[in-house]
C-alpha cells in the first residue's frame, strides 16, 4: 500500500491542478498548500460505499482508494485521510495516523506531520472530515487553547493531558450528540495527539461504517461534501446546504427523487450518475 513519487506528482498536476510539485521538499507551506487544494478538489461522501447491494459492502481496499481519489469521488474518513497520508509519504513528510473519538474510540482516522518547523513540531492534517479544515492544525501552541476561524466555522484546540479536545462554535449546528463546555463550546472530538497508530487501530470500527446498517446515519442520510474557493456546498439527505459569500449557510430542501439526483448531478458531477441513483433508492427514498 503505498503511492509512488511518479503518482503522486501526476495526482497534484492533474487532480489538485498544483503544477511543479517534483521540485517541492517538505514545509508547512507546501502543505498547506496541498491540505487546501484537496478540500476544493476531492469530496467527503458515502454514496459510493452505500450504493454497493448490502451482501457486497466492505472496507475499501487500497487499490479502489486510490482509483476513487485520481477519479476525484473522495469518500469516507477512511479513504481520503489514508490517501493524504501516503501521498504525504511520497513526498518525504514525517506523516503517521492519528486516531479521534467523535462518538466512540476510533471512529475518525486522521493524521500527524512531525518536523516541519522544529525537531518536535506537530502538525494535526485532516482532509476526510465534513468540517472545513484549510490547514493543517499546528498542535505545539504554548498556550492551552488555539482559536482558529476557518471557513464558515469558528473552531478551537484545547490541550487536555495528552489529548486535544476539538471544540466548535455554538453558532454552528452541532453534530449529534455534542455537549457545550461550561464556557459555550459543543465539545466535537477528542484528539490523540501523542499515540502514533498503526492503521490496524482502525479496521474493526471502519468496517462497521461501510457494511453495519444499525446506528449508521450514513444510511439513513447519504451526503456529500465539499469546498468550492472556500465555501460549502452539501447534499444531506433531501437537503441542499449552500454557503454564501458572508459565511451564511443557506438550506433548501429537495422535495423528490429528481431533485435530490438533479442536486448531484450539479454540484458532484464527478460521481456518476448510476451510483448516486444506487444509494438513494437504497437509503432516503428507499424505493
Amino acid at each position: 500500500m503505498t503511492l509512488s513519487k511518479e503518482e503522486a506528482v501526476r495526482f497534484l498536476r492533474d487532480v489538485l491542478h498544483i503544477p511543479d510539485s517534483s521540485k517541492h521538499e517538505p514545509s508547512l507551506s507546501f502543505l498547506n498548500e496541498i491540505v487546501k487544494s484537496y478540500q476544493h478538489v476531492i469530496p467527503w461522501q458515502c454514496i459510493s460505499a452505500f450504493a454497493l447491494p448490502r451482501s457486497q459492502r466492505h472496507l475499501p481496499t487500497w487499490e479502489e482508494i486510490k482509483r476513487n481519489q485520481f477519479a476525484k469521488r473522495g469518500g469516507m474518513c477512511y479513504e481520503n485521510n489514508m490517501f493524504m497520508k501516503e501521498l504525504l509519504y511520497a513526498f518525504n513528510f514525517d506523516v503517521c495516523y492519528t486516531s479521534v473519538h467523535v462518538k466512540n474510540p476510533n471512529d475518525h482516522l486522521t493524521i500527524m506531520v512531525h518536523g516541519l518547523t522544529g525537531s518536535s513540531s506537530r502538525h494535526w492534517v485532516d482532509v476526510g472530515s465534513t468540517f472545513p479544515l484549510f490547514q493543517a492544525i499546528p498542535f505545539d501552541f504554548d498556550t492551552n487553547t488555539i482559536k482558529l476561524d476557518i471557513g464558515f466555522l469558528r473552531q478551537r484546540f484545547v490541550k487536555t493531558n495528552s489529548v486535544i479536545e476539538w471544540h466548535h462554535s455554538r453558532q454552528h449546528l452541532p453534530y449529534d450528540g455534542c455537549k457545550l463546555t461550561n464556557d459555550g463550546w459543543y465539545n466535537f472530538a477528542h484528539i490523540k495527539a501523542d499515540i502514533p497508530c498503526d492503521l490496524n487501530v482502525f479496521k474493526s470500527t471502519m468496517t462497521d461504517w461501510y457494511t453495519v446498517e444499525e446506528d449508521n446515519e450514513f444510511f439513513q442520510k447519504p451526503r456529500a461534501i465539499i469546498y468550492e474557493k472556500n465555501k460549502l456546498i452539501a447534499i444531506k439527505g433531501q437537503q441542499l446546504i449552500v454557503e454564501t459569500t458572508n459565511k451564511i449557510i443557506d438550506r433548501k430542501k429537495l422535495g423528490s427523487f429528481d431533485e435530490v439526483l438533479k442536486a448531484y448531478e450539479t454540484y458532484f458531477t464527478q460521481l456518476p450518475t448510476e451510483i448516486v441513483q444506487d444509494a438513494l433508492h437504497q437509503t432516503v427514498f428507499n424505493i
